[in-house]
């Protein structure tokens, strides 16, 4: 074959794949509206959108007015759950958020369009879609003035991205500044398709969402976090703090040392163990009393007291941390590594773990050859070198927590649920109160399990020392 039929064939496969990519691009592109700007007047804008359940990824892309460059935030669904990818696919439990910036965007009526006087002009375009505030964000360039100082952002929007599950692009929105008389009561804004230049005017506050009998409601942009723990349910333990039937507050501390070639050791610092009582007669006005205490001895041993003095709690400590395990919060995760996560899905938290103390050093956290409040039990228990706290409910589920390092203003934490039968039975009032919390105590003991199995919380360390876990604070 001589070269000039094979440079002919080479620039048809050429021109062939070309047509072939350009085609499969615009198969994934949002449809534009099928009728002129004016026609679409008091026409729903997204009418490939009327069914939230059809999104399946959803991606927010603004610029940051500090620094002018671009930031994002991605949600990926799969089945039923959404997840946070940047968050390692943590799940994102808040429908609510999620509703409000969905929903309004089912809903979107035109009321008007606005339209550059010379189309061709692209600087005419690009001045429209400044005031405007439609730049997109993914290749906008700060317009550096004094007047901007302060907002690098200006002129840019906020740009919305819905694909289906099959990767179809349903919503490619740039959503931007409020339109001029925009009442009080409403959030009428300029927007535009990302691949178009005609402007239209929509209202946001179609969908409802201020509070009933008020005339208030959220601007749309506000709706949109680029936080994403404001994405998740940031309520770790989901407790109520009237249903905390017993806490044990176990005030000790490790110290690790690291030699080089050598396993991880730690000395381990502690004052004892002491399990309180909320009195339930007097659930209202929180009476707690001393149940059990076991004291450290130098050496090793624990020695538990026979008897007890029931009103040295101090009633004042332990309803504050009763308040902060309530409302303990969660300010990131780290997902365990896949071994780790194996043996807290099992419950098989006991011997199985010495094989990664060296991972477990690394964050603050050790095992220890012995349970204080069950002498039986010869299995290490997990402990960590800020403490540890433990809250058993009503309905006989136990929830520990175990506190590791500090890494710069958070603490690290391992969270662990178990069924405990025989807490329930020692502090129901009858055999039907037993069988009453039994069943949905043991399917949400194991529904926490799961949960907490796969990460590692971390929590500010204002909270963590709020919790007052220390004998001097919680005993006369």
């Amino acid at each position: 074959m001589n070269s000039s039929k094979s440079e002919a064939i080479k620039s048809a496969l050429i021109g062939l794949a070309a047509l072939v990519a350009l085609i499969a691009w615009l198969k994934f592109q949002p449809r534009l509206p099928d009728m002129e700007p004016q026609e679409k007047i008091g026409k729903i804008l997204l009418d490939r959108f009327s069914d939230i359940s059809a999104a399946a990824q959803i991606e927010f892309v603004c610029v940051d007015p500090s620094s002018g460059e671009p930031k994002s935030l991605r949600l990926s669904r799969e089945k039923d759950a959404w997840t946070i990818p940047s968050m390692l696919n943590y799940p994102a439990e808040n429908p609510e958020r999620l509703a409000k910036v969905l929903s309004p965007l089912t809903q979107l009526v035109v009321l008007d369009t606005l339209k550059a006087s010379n189309s061709s002009n692209s600087k005419e375009i690009d001045e429209l879609h400044r005031e405007c505030g439609l730049l997109n964000p993914s290749n906008f360039i700060p317009n550096y003035s004094e007047e901007n100082e302060s907002n690098l952002a200006f002129g840019s929007a906020l740009a919305i991205k819905i694909d289906d599950e099959s990767g179809e692009r349903l919503v490619d929105l740039l959503v931007g500044t409020r339109a001029p008389q925009t009442s009080e009561t409403r959030d009428a804004r300029f927007v535009r398709f990302a691949n178009d230049d005609v402007v239209y005017v929509v209202d946001f506050s179609v969908d409802s969402t201020q509070e009933v009998g008020t005339t208030e409601f959220t601007e749309y942009p506000d709706r949109i976090s680029f936080e994403p723990v404001d994405w998740i349910n940031p309520d770790l333990l989901r407790i109520s703090r009237w249903n905390i039937q017993l806490l044990t507050v176990m005030d000790y501390g490790l110290s690790f040392q690291k030699h080089e070639g050598e396993a991880p050791t730690f000395e381990f610092n502690a004052k004892g163990v002491a399990v309180f009582k909320q009195t339930p007669d007097n659930s209202l006005s929180r009476v707690w009393s001393l149940f059990r205490r076991v004291d450290y001895a130098t050496g090793g041993s624990w020695n538990e007291l026979t008897a007890v003095n029931e009103e040295s709690a101090q009633n004042d400590a332990l309803n504050e941390t009763a308040d902060a395990l309530a409302r303990l919060r969660i300010e990131t995760v780290r997902r365990k590594p896949d071994a780790l996560r194996a043996l807290f899905k099992s419950g098989n938290i006991g011997s199985a773990l010495t094989s990664y103390s060296e991972t477990l050093a690394d964050l603050g956290f050790a095992t220890y050859d012995r349970d204080p409040l069950d002498a039986q039990n010869i299995e290490p228990i997990l402990v960590g070198e800020g403490g540890a706290i433990e809250a058993t409910m009503k309905s006989g589920e136990k929830l520990s927590l175990i506190f590791g390092r500090k890494f710069d203003n958070m603490r690290i934490c391992v969270v662990t649920a178990q069924f405990d039968k025989q807490a329930l039975i020692n502090n129901a009032k009858d055999e039907a109160e037993v069988a009453f919390y039994a069943t949905d105590g043991e399917k949400e003991s194991q529904k926490d399990a799961d949960r907490f199995a796969d990460w590692f919380y971390f929590v500010t360390e204002d909270a963590y020392e709020t919790l007052r876990f220390r004998f001097s604070d919680v005993l006369k």
